[in-house]
């Protein structure tokens, strides 16, 4: 049976590689074209990691639609629970996820930080009016040439980028060899 998950989880891990192969060339001197790669390599790898929950999925046999794929590792292990089935592939996936000092969880992290906005006053004066006036800004702040300064953006750099590829890529292969062998 062919999984319809699997073109989409090498094409979106592919696309990440190469924006993170060209990181370093492109981005020198310009941090604006910087940012852009980085979170278009993120958004690649959340599209490998959910194009994969859904192959995990499809091969559960769990029947969910198109379009109704599980958001999380914890959507999709409690698909598993209710259809009666057990996975230990899902169960890594979940534990990975709730563990803060693993990769996944760091990835996740940085997912949600790219969604994220700033709706806090901006520091000087004219933040204080505004924090004064009640008045919030809804269009963040963000200091492009020290991605330091912009806490959500702390762990978007292209090493960590990099090595949740590198991990990303090994789960898949390894879970996949596993299943293959059953």
């Amino acid at each position: 049976m062919s999984n319809p998950y699997t073109g989409t989880v090498a094409s979106a891990l592919r696309k990440a590689q190469l924006l993170l192969g060209d990181h370093q060339q492109a981005a020198s001197g310009q941090p604006l074209l910087g940012t852009a790669l980085r979170e278009a390599a993120l958004t690649q790898l959340w599209r490998a990691y959910r194009a994969f929950l859904a192959e995990q999925g499809h091969q559960l046999q769990l029947g969910f639609a198109v379009g109704a794929e599980p958001e999380s590792a914890q959507a999709l292990a409690a698909l598993v629970s209710r259809r009666g089935k057990f996975s230990g592939d899902v169960t890594e996936l979940v534990n990975l996820s709730e563990d803060p000092q693993s990769w996944l969880s760091g990835l996740c992290g940085a997912w949600a930080g790219l969604w994220q906005l700033s709706i806090s006053a901006p520091p000087g004066p004219a933040g204080a009016l505004n924090a004064a006036s009640g008045v919030e800004s809804m269009i963040p702040v963000r200091q492009l040439d020290n991605p330091s300064a912009n806490p959500q953006d702390v762990s978007l750099t292209a090493d960590n980028l990099r090595r949740w590829h590198q991990a990303l890529v090994e789960l898949i292969q390894r879970q996949r060899a596993q299943s293959q062998e059953w």
